[in-house]
């Protein structure tokens, strides 16, 4: 075999590879709002099966830089709802951010409705994400849409049939904090 047959062989194996591997790199590159749904579905499906620890990852690096990890379990932890499930229902993104529009299923104790029983609830909730060193966070700075999470239940409850009293007087119940407002931070925390 002659020097300039093997030179050939060698460019055309070499750009191959190159082209091969340009291929799988711009295959590999996923919509930011299939990440974002991808991540979002994650982190909710951790909060309701009470993983505060492995959630806390979801969070913005800056978020994360001024709670500590403890301090997000203590508030998952208290949290006066609890959450079932959730489905992304929009995302809209920008070149590093993303804005991801949930139905949140919550469940509030039948003690903060003055209800003999637990009441699901299904919230809206609109969160920010954020990318950073080319992974997606969660940025809390996430809304409840329209009016709380406990006065759009109460107003619905209001309108079923009423409920016998509950043990728990209207003065000492306890009011429910939205689960994603409570979350909240600052929009510096985007790192």
């Amino acid at each position: 075999m002659s020097i300039d047959m093997t030179r050939t062989r060698i460019l055309l194996l070499a750009s191959g590879m190159g082209m091969a591997l340009l291929l799988a790199m711009g295959c590999s590159r996923k919509d930011p709002a299939e990440l974002v749904r991808q991540r979002a579905t994650e982190r909710w499906d951790l909060l309701a099966g009470r993983h505060a620890v492995k959630a806390y990852d979801y969070l913005s690096p800056g978020y994360r830089s001024t709670h500590t990890l403890e301090q997000y379990v203590s508030f998952v932890a208290t949290a006066r709802v609890q959450w079932k499930s959730a489905k992304v229902d929009s995302i809209q993104c920008d070149a590093d951010s993303c804005t991801a529009k949930l139905t949140v299923l919550t469940v509030l104790p039948g003690a903060l409705m003055q209800r003999p029983s637990d009441m699901e609830y299904p919230a809206p909730v609109v969160e920010q994400w954020v990318r950073s060193d080319g992974e997606w966070y969660f940025l809390p700075d996430a809304k409840i849409e329209a009016k709380s999470i406990a006065e759009q239940a109460a107003s619905q409850a209001a309108a079923q049939t009423p409920a016998p009293a509950a043990e728990v007087p209207a003065a000492e119940a306890p009011k429910a904090a939205p689960p994603a407002a409570a979350e909240a931070g600052s929009k510096d925390d985007r790192k």
